[in-house]
């Protein structure tokens, strides 16, 4: 688990690194998730936690009956069936398990002996109209090692189920396992059609590579078809760390994506300010050099910081306008006009009033001296170059911590 710790580490960086740049909300948000992994690692033993999760009439409880080899859950035709969420897990309960389910507020707790290092967590109907339900199943979701969603015949395109979790949940996508159940119901050709457009939903989601069972948990007056091979795959081919620490992974990566998303860095954290701003100063340096204006002058280094705001956006684009609006770039040219000993030039076109005013505020117009123009130009860089480019090398760390995060999910995923 120390790849998790690395990756887990840079992120709580990165979220000490988001102060000034994100809202608090989306700071708290990503902080929550990061405290979350590390109860996570707290609880990790050899047990796997698995969820069901699926629609009305799926057969998530017939399928957990199916699995246990005898009666666990509810069923029946009322809907939901299902009222709280229950665990089947092993007769011998490690005590991290254990404390998991005290955590979640799980009590229905039913003991086996069938696959010992396997705990299956019964969820209620993700599309019920009981709103308590629907609370239960988001609470418990990010908390388990893997899901496995049932489908039945009648619903297994249903809008929720693919654009309300799948899809928005592709970060977990190897964790994910899919059954496509009450096959009994179908023919071969139905079944093997029904089958393809599953998995050409579930691929529409953005699931990489869709891994479907096809069984029947609970045909009448039959026993259960195709149980037998999916109990040995929980049992034998799923790695319960590997699957515990590629969900914890999957919650850093999710919670770095939505950091740069919401500090608007998908597109990278770079506005290329090095190579921006010499132009701009030299432009401020002409404007007052060649009597096109101390208003001209201020107006283009704040034309240049409203492009940066722009660019950058959110709560940081907000502070780079604050930081440098017009009455403080005027502030500031002032004191660099004064530092360096540089009058501005006259304007061709000045009236007398005009000439009058720029003599009152300027002085008499006169030769400069050889250092006063560079020594503005100094000037500008120390009072307003400098700045602006501490608070976006501020986000550009940022930006490379966030990068950074990725980097060692997937160095972690690779090992």
């Amino acid at each position: 688990m120390s790849d998790v710790v690395s990756a887990l580490d840079t992120l709580d960086l990165a979220i000490g690194r988001a102060d000034g740049i994100l809202d608090e909300a989306d700071i708290k948000a990503a902080a929550d998730v990061a405290a979350l992994v590390r109860d996570r690692r707290g609880f990790l033993g050899d047990t796997l936690v698995v969820a069901l999760a699926g629609g009305t009439g799926s057969g998530k409880s017939s399928l957990l009956n199916a699995i246990a080899g005898r009666q666990v859950a509810e069923t029946g035709v009322l809907r939901p069936t299902t009222e709280e969420a229950l665990a089947w897990i092993p007769d011998d309960p490690e005590p991290g398990l254990v404390e998991l389910l005290d955590r979640l507020e799980i009590d229905a707790r039913y003991e086996q002996h069938v696959l010992p290092k396997l705990a299956i967590i019964d969820l209620p109907d993700h599309d019920s109209i009981v709103l308590h339900h629907q609370q239960i199943v988001e609470r418990l979701l990010p908390h388990v090692d893997a899901v496995i969603w049932v489908f039945d015949p009648q619903k297994y395109r249903d809008p929720i189920i693919h654009d309300q979790y799948i899809s928005q949940l592709l970060e977990y996508q190897d964790q994910f396992l899919f059954v496509l159940n009450q096959i009994d119901l179908l023919g071969q050709h139905d079944l093997s059609e029904l089958r393809a457009d599953l998995i050409s939903s579930l691929t529409e989601d953005g699931v990489s590579t869709p891994r479907v069972f096809d069984l029947a948990a609970d045909p009448p007056n039959a026993l259960p078809l195709n149980i037998e091979p999916f109990r040995a795959f929980l049992s034998k081919s799923l790695n319960g760390k590997a699957v515990a620490a590629g969900k914890m992974l999957g919650d850093v990566r999710r919670a770095g994506k939505q950091l740069r998303e919401q500090a608007g860095l998908e597109k990278g954290a770079g506005v290329g300010f090095d190579e921006r701003w010499p132009s701009v100063r030299a432009s401020v340096v002409q404007a007052i050099t060649e009597g096109l204006g101390f208003d001209d002058a201020v107006c283009r280094i704040g034309d240049f910081v409203t492009a940066l705001s722009v660019e950058t956006g959110g709560l940081f684009g907000t502070q780079l306008r604050d930081a440098y609006s017009y009455p403080v770039i005027e502030q500031h040219v002032t004191a660099a006009l004064d530092e360096s000993d540089l009058k501005p030039a006259a304007r061709s076109e000045r009236g007398r009033v005009g000439r009058a005013l720029h003599k009152f505020w300027f002085g008499d117009d006169g030769p400069e001296s050889p250092e006063s123009i560079p020594a503005f130009a100094r000037q500008l860089e120390d009072r307003i170059g400098n700045g602006l480019f501490e608070m976006l090398w501020e986000r550009s760390v940022f930006g490379a911590t966030l990068l950074q995060v990725e980097i060692e999910v997937r160095l972690a995923e690779n090992r």
